[in-house]
């Protein structure tokens, strides 16, 4: 085993289907970043600070500034990523959120850190998934925790299914939502594909974290990083799919929501 990773396997018996192998490591070598700011100035002192952030991790990097949603945008449609995007909320012929609104309308599923002077956006930007809300200061005190958050989030961490394919290695944050239907199990990621294996949701409910796991009806398991809205009857996800709430767990489902969502855009 390599230094550093740490495998936790949470299905031990020969017959059940799915694992989680939780790994500490990076899933990538090289870094891109964006900072989108009209405030020159601002944007400088963020570059320094991640400059001195990553090189304390020995993140291998590249970061490129922009100063309009325009040149940012224009990037974006030349065929360039980014990894994590740092996006000022106020400019003067639009907003961030209207920006990274525009940038997941093309499907572009970069981690989104919202910078602002003040927190009055914080719940209008979570309905683009935003990874972070970042308050503009001298010190950036939490930009430490942003981006730990970040490296969270991009460790490898996946689900393994033992389905009609074979053994696949599913990345968590891919997973949109499990259903069960009769005795069949199938899991629905972000790409669009879903894959079938045998299993019961109750299992696969207490292998993965409750924490972003939620169970919204007897037949589903949702991811609440893919949650966009919630109404009575039914939760909207980040790829427009909808999946129906049962009526008795609503208020339990929106409170387990709201405190993913503070924990979420916690600034």
């Amino acid at each position: 085993m390599n230094e550093g990773s740490c495998i936790v396997v949470l299905a031990r018996k020969r017959h059940e289907a799915a694992f989680i192998n939780f790994k500490t490591e990076r899933s990538r070598s090289m870094y891109r970043f964006a900072i989108c700011d009209d405030d020159s100035q601002f944007a400088s002192l963020l570059k320094e600070a991640l400059i001195t952030n990553l090189n304390r991790r020995n993140i291998s990097f590249e970061i490129l500034s922009f100063d309009s949603p325009s040149s940012l945008i224009s990037r974006f449609e030349q065929g360039e990523s980014f990894d994590l995007l740092f996006l000022d909320i106020v400019f003067q012929d639009t907003t961030g959120i209207q920006t990274a609104r525009r940038l997941r309308s093309f499907r572009i599923d970069t981690d989104i850190i919202f910078l602002s002077s003040s927190s009055d956006y914080a719940l209008e930007s979570f309905d683009v998934s935003p990874l972070h809300y970042l308050i503009k200061s001298p010190k950036l005190e939490k930009l430490e925790e942003a981006l730990d958050r970040f490296f969270d989030k991009h460790a490898e961490q996946n689900f393994y299914v033992k389905s009609r394919e074979g053994i696949l290695a599913l990345p968590v944050s891919d997973i949109l939502f499990f259903e069960i239907y009769g005795h069949d199990l199938s899991v629905h990621l972000t790409s669009g594909e879903n894959h079938t294996f045998s299993g019961t949701l109750k299992k696969i409910e207490e292998d993965l974290p409750s924490s972003t796991f939620i169970r919204a009806h007897k037949s589903y398991l949702v991811n609440m990083a893919h949650i966009v809205k919630i109404a009575r009857y039914q939760i909207t996800l980040s790829t427009g799919q909808s999946v129906p709430i049962s009526k008795k767990n609503y208020l339990s489902i929106m409170s387990a929501f709201v405190d993913y969502s503070t924990r979420s855009l916690e600034i």
